[in-house]
């Protein structure tokens, strides 16, 4: 009987495959992670014979200046926003009551915010002292202080030193000043009256409580939410610009929108790579170099931003054009300032409405040569533009000074004096350290204006019956 030849597979069933090892991804991470080790050495062989080493170490670790006052914002869990250029050391958070507020309790070698929010070194208790007289100054970034070296060289601390010496003034040479009891002499008397008047003696704390970015909405609600629980006896608005580029259908300058889009695919993976990377900066120069060239990506910048750059093509565009959009914009900074005046008086506090400087408001022929290169790059539209407009808000606060006129001072900084150092812009609204003191000068005789804050002479028969 014919037999067929059994199949070996049947007999003795189906070979098993060799087992595979599951070590190869391990392999490939040991491998992936050698490969960066050896590109790190490469990296630093590299950067120490082209003999930059000391320059770029620097520039990991020291943040310039104008990345040290760019805002960085978070959300309201607090981490960081994405789709935005946010690589700025300045932090804010966002705050439906506010828009957003600077997060309390940061330090830059150029800044200090203290634990109340506020550009001070020093705590603020909610407890006015009895012989202390409080200024609030609030304002965007030029109120800030952008720019500025230390707290002490922005505007806040100028001032506050400013009236310290005024005291000290008074006490050294009192012959310059109204005696505390008129003479009895007739002649005598007519002549000290037209002496100036003295300050109060006090303790004059000057609070800088101005946030970047801020227009005049936000600052009405800091105004009643965050400021008036510590008792100011003074309120200084630095403000105008913000609300000249704010478009009027926004009610206030808000944290950016979490839905930026990237132009392509491509520009979102290099921005997620380049977070993953971003905490590694410091310790990799592999990482910084791939920051600084591969993973490079333009963001949509905020609002916010545009206004600690030098780019006149886009800052014009901000500026309106039709008079019906203008109006809107200066009917809300009205709005918002009348408002400010009603809680500030409810509380006892006065006010002085400064319209910020700014570069066109400047004499061109008081401009240096760097403050006519900064006009350059601005652009002839945006100086017409400008000054076609802004001069609207100086009209805003002088009008409220006839409203207003015992509780209300307005100053025009818009068009500076020749008596302004030059220079005294590092870009369209920004200040020089020596033009910040003439602001706190300006911003001084107006303190010292007011009635209130002067030591009225008591007449002889007054001394005599005390």
């Amino acid at each position: 009987m014919f037999r067929t030849k059994p199949r070996r597979d049947y007999i003795f069933g189906k070979r098993k495959p060799k087992p595979r090892r599951n070590f190869t991804w391990l392999w490939l991470l040991i491998s992936a992670i050698l490969s960066l080790l050896v590109l790190e050495l490469l990296t630093r062989i590299y950067i120490d014979l082209s003999g930059k080493r000391e320059e770029f170490a620097q520039a990991i670790s020291e943040p310039d200046i104008a990345e040290s006052y760019q805002l960085k914002f978070l959300d309201q869990k607090g981490n960081p926003l994405e789709g935005i250029s946010n690589t700025g050391n300045l932090i804010a958070q966002q705050r439906l009551s506010v828009g957003y507020q600077l997060v309390k309790n940061q330090e830059n070698p150029y800044w200090q915010i203290n634990e109340h929010g506020f550009r001070d070194r020093d705590e603020l208790p909610i407890t006015k002292p009895q012989d202390e007289i409080r200024i609030f100054i609030l304002g965007g970034s030029t109120a800030f202080g952008y720019g500025s070296s230390s707290n002490e060289t922005a505007i806040a601390d100028q001032l506050e030193n400013r009236l310290q010496k005024r005291l000290e003034q008074q006490k050294k040479l009192p012959q310059l000043y109204k005696p505390d009891v008129l003479p009895e002499d007739e002649e005598l008397r007519a002549e000290a009256r037209r002496k100036t008047p003295k300050l109060k003696q006090a303790n004059y704390r000057v609070i800088n409580a101005a946030v970047p970015g801020y227009a005049s909405g936000n600052q009405l609600a800091q105004l009643a939410l965050q400021v008036l629980p510590y008792k100011p006896d003074f309120i200084i608005v630095l403000d105008g610009y913000e609300d000249l580029i704010l478009p009027s259908e926004e009610t206030a300058a808000q944290v950016p929108q979490f839905d930026e889009k990237f132009d392509s695919k491509t520009d979102y993976v290099k921005a997620s790579t380049s977070k993953l990377l971003k905490p590694l900066e410091d310790k990799s120069y592999l990482a910084k170099v791939l920051q600084d060239t591969v993973l490079q990506v333009e963001l949509p910048e905020s609002k916010t931003d545009l206004l600690l750059n030098i780019n006149g093509q886009e800052l014009a565009s901000y500026i309106p054009e039709s008079p019906e959009e203008l109006q809107r914009r200066v009917d809300r900074y009205f709005q918002n300032h009348k408002q400010m005046v009603t809680l500030a008086t409810g509380s006892n506090a006065s006010v002085i409405f400064a319209t910020q400087p700014e570069i066109t408001g400047r004499k061109p022929s008081k401009l240096t040569p760097t403050e006519g290169e900064i006009t350059t790059q601005l652009g002839r539209t945006y100086i017409r533009k400008t000054k076609d407009t802004y001069p609207r808000f100086v009209g805003v606060n002088n009008y409220l000074v006839k409203i207003f006129p015992k509780n209300v001072k307005a100053l025009n900084l818009y068009n500076l004096s020749d008596k302004y150092p030059s220079p005294s812009f590092i870009d369209a609204i920004h200040l020089t350290e020596p033009a910040n003191e003439m602001v706190a000068e300006q911003l001084y005789y107006a303190i010292s204006s007011f009635s209130k804050m002067q030591v009225k002479p008591r007449e002889p028969q007054q001394e005599q019956e005390s």
